[in-house]
């Protein structure tokens, strides 16, 4: 009788004691373990809180982030312009009625690409400058920004759907079309550069031959540039800002 009441060895105590502190007989690891799981949880929420807000930032930035439903926007502007100076270029070179040279067809672009660019800023000024839009000044520097890029966007609309604005281009350029094929031609080049130079930020061609980097420039001929006479460019360097978009392409005078 004695023996049977002598209180618990000292390892029960302390397993009895352990479950009255714990109970549901949760072990210590477990407790440990549940507390580093909560605590990563609650880490990987804060990342990404962080990594939205930071997506948010960089989409914001983000100067190239297209509306892939606007059928003018950058990407789709740039597929038609590759398709001008392959298919189409190559379509009227081969063409025995309405063959131009490298120096008439280079004159002939320069020239409407030049009148495109008249046509846009001085629609642009004419918009901005209408007198139902309050003048801005240097602390309205976001709102002016704003402004223009809506103008720019209206505008994508209104020369991306009408060829009344390339045919008043061409006839502004003083060019001489003799055929059906060099006058499509011409509207394609003014379409498309217009839609270039009304991108936000725009895109712009850049023919001075001086200024521009030998890796940005190829030859009609595939010839390296070792083996170049006299270059001119027959399609120039197209960048946005300092980045280049669009390689120039050059041909030999001599």
């Amino acid at each position: 009788m004695q023996e049977t009441s002598n209180p618990d060895p000292p390892y029960q105590e302390g397993h009895k004691s352990y479950q009255e502190a714990f109970p549901g007989g949760v072990t210590q690891k477990e407790l440990q373990e549940k507390e580093e799981y909560k605590k990563l949880k609650e880490k990987i929420r804060e990342l990404e809180a962080r990594n939205k807000e930071l997506l948010s930032k960089a989409v914001g930035m983000h100067k190239y982030s297209e509306n892939m439903n606007d059928p003018s926007h950058l990407s789709a502007v740039l597929q038609m312009y590759d398709m001008l100076r392959l298919h189409d270029w190559e379509k009227l070179r081969s063409s025995t009625i309405s063959y131009l040279t490298y120096k008439d067809a280079s004159s002939v672009i320069k020239k409407l690409f030049d009148a495109c660019e008249k046509d846009v800023q001085q629609r642009t000024i004419n918009i901005s400058e209408a007198p139902a839009i309050p003048p801005l000044n240097d602390t309205m520097t976001n709102s002016k920004q704003r402004m223009m890029q809506e103008i720019r966007s209206t505008f994508r609309y209104s020369y991306f759907g009408s060829s009344e604005y390339y045919t008043k281009i061409i006839r502004q350029a003083g060019i001489d079309l003799k055929t059906v094929l060099q006058r499509q031609f011409a509207l394609q080049c003014c379409k498309i550069y217009c839609l270039l130079l009304l991108q936000d930020p725009p895109v712009k061609a850049v023919w001075n031959l001086q200024e521009s980097s030998m890796p940005y420039i190829e030859h009609v001929d595939k010839k390296i540039c070792e083996h170049w006479r006299k270059p001119a460019f027959l399609w120039p360097i197209m960048k946005c800002g300092e980045q280049v978009i669009v390689k120039g392409v050059v041909w030999d005078e001599k």
